[in-house]
């Protein structure tokens, strides 16, 4: 009975590994997509790596693993059982005298490790990865940035100065420069330059600029310069926003009781909003681990009853099912602020639906 156990997980885990990859592309793609849209809001996009790129997707994953491992486990149970159905294994087990109930159990099983595996990756990978791929954006690129690297034709931020830059030329050297540096006293110094090259004394950044002018933030003095140097300030960064996406379940229940007991007292729209917002993180945090258990009852049953018309009836019928599943968990959520417990409730309603439907059909399932 092992061996038929372990050929059956192997059957479902090749399918799901080759839907995990094309599903996962397109997620994560969306995901990284919306990702760089607003990265390069914050630096140039030719300074963006591939290797950049390719962190953020690894980061995207453990956000993203409540979705892509229920619907590719889903769509594995369900291309294994068409299989086996087709080619008449599940009667050559019928007719050895074992139960389709029997095999079952093993995909149940793995349905409650990976339910497991997938709170755990939302409860601890999930926040870790999004405080790294803030890190990433919001910190470490922008660091990387050199004032040399800002785009020309345009006026650019870089450290609180408002620089422009004409040209660039090929060997890195700045064509017609204006810098605008604010001033202690209030107002601004107003740096003008035919030509400036970013070099390093001291192992700090200067610009050195030459052929050009200098207007402090008194209008009526005027520098004329041959060469003059000044050191570049440290580029700026940008705070980690404190989203629900960064908070592990300790953080996120511990914030809903505070934010609760704001709005008692004070009934505020924005605080409700708020904690309306993180009770649906939490409904979502528990209803999608047990998503992976939910379709392990209801996927074998449906596979094992598959006609012999091919594996599109197989994928249609798994589609169908992560249709319903994902529309009827939006019908079901609450439009309005409702308590903890009742908004995790109504989350569970598209688990037990398929829970219920599946031991339904394993109870029946030996009539096939």
């Amino acid at each position: 009975m092992k061996l038929i156990s372990r050929y059956t997980l192997r059957q479902i885990g090749v399918p799901a590994l080759l839907a995990a990859g094309v599903i996962g592309f397109f997620i994560v793609g969306g995901t990284v997509r919306n990702q760089m849209s607003e990265l390069i809001k914050l630096i140039p996009a030719d300074q963006v790596r591939v290797f950049d790129v390719s962190r953020i997707s690894f980061y995207a994953l453990p956000t993203l693993a409540g979705y892509i491992i229920p619907i590719t486990f889903l769509m594995g149970i369900m291309f294994a059982f068409s299989r086996m159905a087709q080619n008449s294994e599940i009667t050559a087990m019928k007719a050895a005298g074992i139960p389709l109930k029997r095999i079952v159990l093993p995909v149940i099983a793995a349905g409650a490790l990976l339910s497991g595996v997938v709170y755990m990756a939302q409860d601890t990978g999930r926040p870790w990865a999004y405080r790294r791929m803030m890190g990433l954006m919001m910190v470490e690129l922008p660091l990387r940035l050199s004032i040399d690297m800002l785009p020309t034709g345009s006026i650019q931020e870089y450290g609180g100065w408002r620089v422009y830059i004409g040209k660039r030329d090929a060997d890195g050297t700045l064509r017609n420069l204006t810098v605008l540096q604010p001033a202690e006293e209030g107002g601004a110094n107003a740096f003008y330059a035919d030509s400036a090259r970013l070099i390093r004394e001291n192992d700090r950044p200067v610009l050195e600029m030459r052929k050009g002018y200098l207007v402090p933030a008194d209008p009526s003095r005027h520098i004329t310069f041959e060469t003059l140097k000044q050191s570049v300030p440290t580029p700026e960064t940008h705070k980690v926003p404190n989203t629900n996406d960064g908070m592990t379940m300790t953080q996120l229940f511990s914030d809903e009781r505070r934010l609760g007991a704001i709005y008692t007292e004070t009934g505020s729209l924005p605080v409700a909003a708020e904690l309306r917002g993180i009770r649906l993180e939490v409904k979502n945090r528990l209803s999608f681990p047990l998503m992976c258990l939910a379709v392990s009852l209801v996927g074998a049953p449906v596979g094992a009853r598959t006609p012999r018309s091919g594996r599109s009836y197989a994928f249609a019928v798994g589609l169908s099912m992560i249709c319903l599943y994902f529309v009827l968990r939006k019908l079901v959520e609450p439009p309005f602020l409702a308590s903890l417990p009742l908004t995790v409730a109504l989350g569970q309603i598209p688990n037990a639906l398929l829970a219920i439907t599946g031991m339904v059909l394993i109870g029946r399932v030996d009539r096939v």
